[in-house]
């Protein structure tokens, strides 16, 4: 088993990057590879999935955003912000993990949020949200939660006292975020060199809104992996008029994020861009919807020991296992961002009252 990494893969090959980047180690890593295993007779290929285990980022809540909230809160701690201010849906995982983590570091946390189809799902991360001291504001509709957001953005400059104010998009999705996940495929790369799993020919992951797909698309380009990664879109692809979710979306992100590494780092080589690779056709009836394909997934993901949820994983579960079964001799790599620590012991110590009375309704 691979020891745990002193140091960021990322900062070993570009030393500047880490005079130059804030960072907090808060993940685990690297986490764990390991084969999907399974026994369901209408699978047809269950030897070339591998599944890269970002689930147990952290003991307490792990999942991809822990990855991205080492950057992100060591970069509000550098500016000497107070306050982080986000969006996202009634059972955001992004929502629990900022608010957790901020709570770690001792910074506030405000998230708006907006309409979901009601699940048990969210309804326990709307509690954790509560235990952890976030500062929850319900606006209903997506729309409305976007123009709350952006509104206290941009009006930030003329309130008094608001200098404190830490502005973070859904999903932890802007540059310090996505930077977590080209460090993530060049811990991939070290996986892969010591012989953990072959370099896989596809690599998979959930886009809510665009990190991690930017990240890992830009990562595995500079590391030199020839793998294609394919973001599995979950989410709607705007935020009211306001694009979130598209491959121009994410193309600028991960473009804006090359330009700010290269500024840090000038051993980063000039280079173009590989293009992003975004698949709308399992994103079903909606954000947070189940799908018929996603239930599928679930069950033979769970018969391997791998526990997946309607709004993210399942669907891109689904999508693997159709590649899968089309491409039996490929190599695929499903990366899995869900939780799966116990948060029993939390949820113990959650109190509807404290929620807002538009939250309460819902339990």
């Amino acid at each position: 088993m691979p020891t745990k990494f002193k140091t960021l893969p990322l900062f070993d090959t570009y030393k500047n990057l880490a005079e130059r980047i804030p960072h907090i180690q808060l993940a685990s890593c690297p986490t764990p590879i390991q084969k999907l295993k399974t026994q369901n007779i209408q699978f047809k290929a269950e030897n070339n999935i591998w599944i890269k285990r970002d689930d147990l980022t952290h003991a307490e809540y792990g999942g991809n955003k822990v990855r991205k909230l080492e950057f992100i809160l060591a970069e509000v701690k550098a500016l000497n912000k107070k306050t982080v201010i986000t969006f996202g849906a009634t059972g955001t995982n992004h929502g629990v993990a900022t608010s957790l983590f901020c709570q770690k570091q001792n910074l506030d946390c405000q998230i708006f949020l907006f309409q979901q189809p009601v699940t048990e799902t969210v309804r326990k991360n709307l509690k954790l949200m509560q235990v952890f001291n976030a500062k929850l504001k319900y606006k209903g509709s997506l729309f409305n939660t976007a123009l709350s957001f952006y509104f206290a953005k941009y009006s930030n400059k003329f309130k008094l006292g608001s200098e404190g104010n830490y502005y973070l998009f859904a999903g932890g999705s802007n540059i310090a975020g996505c930077i977590a996940f080209v460090n993530a495929a060049f811990e991939l790369k070290q996986q892969i060199q010591q012989g953990v799993m072959p370099e896989p020919d596809f690599i998979y992951c959930p886009v809510g809104s665009s990190a991690t797909l930017a990240g890992l698309t830009l990562g595995c380009h500079l590391a030199g992996l020839n793998s294609q990664v394919i973001g599995i879109r979950v989410a709607p692809s705007h935020l009211g008029i306001i694009p979130s979710c598209t491959t121009t979306t994410i193309t600028d992100l991960m473009k804006s994020t090359y330009k700010h590494l290269r500024h840090l780092d000038n051993q980063i080589p000039r280079t173009t861009l590989p293009n992003i690779h975004l698949d709308s056709k399992f994103y079903g009836k909606g954000y947070g919807a189940a799908s018929k394909e996603g239930s599928e997934a679930t069950s033979i993901f769970s018969a391997g020991g791998i526990q997946v949820e309607p709004t993210y994983t399942a669907k891109t579960a689904a999508a693997v296992l159709a590649h899968s079964n089309k491409d039996p001799q490929k190599t695929i790599l499903y990366w899995h961002t869900y939780n799966s620590a116990n948060m029993k012991c939390q949820l113990q110590k959650a109190d509807i009252s404290k929620l807002p009375s538009s939250l309460q309704k819902l339990f």
